[in-house]
């Protein structure tokens, strides 16, 4: 699978899903899914469908727990900038990232992705390391 054909979704505040730009800004997301015929389809049909589908294979309920979501609240974003003692722009400037995001992180519109989480928890835990590594890039 390409990356450029990977989407990217989250969900909308409004609880409908939303595509996210490589920018962060999220948009309505308008797909191709035929919601008509899912309905018209019988659970036995929707399962075999989602078995044969190699990118999206269904779990079992067994292995259900082995999974969880790892995210940061607007709150613990917002004290891990707090922490450093700068303000959004600043934080956002030192550490390479985009104000808007970060403010939408901060506001709950939207949730740092993985990378960014870890980049975070990072700076939370090493951020003088951070600030060395970025200095020595350029």
């Amino acid at each position: 699978m390409s990356a450029e054909r990977i989407t990217r979704v989250v969900v909308g505040p409004d609880g409908k899903p939303r595509r996210r730009l490589p920018t962060g800004r999220t948009v309505p997301l308008r797909g191709r899914t035929k919601w008509k015929r899912l309905a018209e389809m019988t659970e036995a049909e929707v399962t075999a469908r989602a078995r044969a589908d190699r990118d999206a294979r269904p779990v079992s309920r067994k292995h259900l727990g082995d999974f969880h979501r790892v995210s940061l609240t607007p709150n613990e974003v917002r004290s891990i900038r707090r922490q450093s003692g700068l303000s959004q722009a600043a934080f956002a400037a030192r550490y390479g990232l985009n104000l808007r995001t970060l403010q939408d992180w901060e506001q709950g519109r939207t949730q740092p992705d993985g990378p960014a989480r870890a980049y975070l928890l990072v700076i939370f835990r090493e951020p003088r390391a951070v600030e060395r590594a970025l200095a020595a890039g350029g």
